[in-house]
């Protein structure tokens, strides 16, 4: 069943069945350039990510939105793993690492968080932000950290997770045009590309400090407040769509259980935080 948004801006449906999911893939293979986002939920048991949506919007027709908990994520790689597609998302490096999680390779992945970045001179630049400076459009993102494992979903969260990827697309178009204007398009677009990693790889590792941080002793009351903190940062990394490690340290969470800081000042003397964490 083909769905509209409640102000008749874009439609989309949503595929729970496999055959009608590899019909989409097919058709979407055609396209040069899509939207692209996922949604995700965190598995405390076995401490980690699991992809519970994809949805990919081409430039006209509705926008796909595909049930992964239902029809797995086989059928959409000869989409996601085609390097002949442009698939624009925002902090696209999240999508990728997700959907390599699931044993997908994403090719042809742009992202537009970088574009953004070279574009505009924001003081944030969150798809929400990007599409309310260009559009004029907020974006309800309260439905970020809503439960994407839950079934069925409602047809709030199915529309929001819809118009994600349809806003990704806009935003992409949009930035290109500003990008060609102040002719930098063509150095943008290649630092904005996204290349897969391969199953178990990271990021090159930084070149070790000669200077060591002394390692800190806690107490179990400490570690008991490490642990909720630990909690805190893995939600706040989830809703920013980051990795846990680019909200603070674990060395800031221990000097935080230890000190306790009771002032800005104090604060402000906490290992790994500067005045913009602050």
């Amino acid at each position: 069943m083909v769905w509209k948004d409640q102000d008749g801006r874009f439609a989309w449906r949503l595929i729970t069945d496999e055959a009608r999911l590899h019909e989409a893939v097919e058709s979407l293979c055609g396209e040069m350039v899509v939207g692209l986002d996922t949604e995700t939920y965190w598995d405390a048991k076995t401490s980690q990510m699991h992809v519970s949506l994809v949805q990919v919007a081409p430039p006209a027709g509705e926008v796909v939105v595909a049930d992964v908990l239902a029809t797995g994520v086989r059928p959409r790689r000869p989409l996601l793993e085609s390097p002949e597609v442009k698939m624009v998302a925002h902090n696209a490096r999240f999508d990728e690492a997700v959907l390599r999680g699931a044993g997908v390779q994403a090719f042809g992945l742009i992202d537009t968080l970088r574009l953004s970045r070279m574009a505009l001179t924001l003081g944030s630049h969150s798809l929400a932000s990007v599409a309310e400076y260009l559009f004029g459009q907020p974006l309800d993102k309260s439905l970020q950290n809503s439960n994407w494992r839950r079934r069925p979903l409602t047809r709030t969260q199915l529309e929001y997770a819809a118009l994600d990827a349809r806003m990704s697309l806009l935003v992409y178009e949009e930035l290109l045009r500003l990008l060609d204007e102040q002719g930098r398009l063509e150095v943008a677009l290649r630092a904005s590309e996204v290349a897969p990693r391969k199953p178990g790889e990271t990021a090159k590792p930084r070149r070790r400090r000669a200077a060591q941080v002394p390692e800190i002793v806690l107490t179990p009351e400490e570690k008991r407040v490490v642990a909720s903190l630990k909690k805190w940062r893995l939600e706040l990394a989830n809703a920013r769509r980051v990795p846990a490690y680019m909200i603070c340290p674990d060395r800031t969470l221990e000097h935080l259980a230890r000190e306790r800081p009771a002032t800005l000042e104090a604060l402000s003397a906490i290992y790994g935080l500067g005045e913009s964490k602050i």
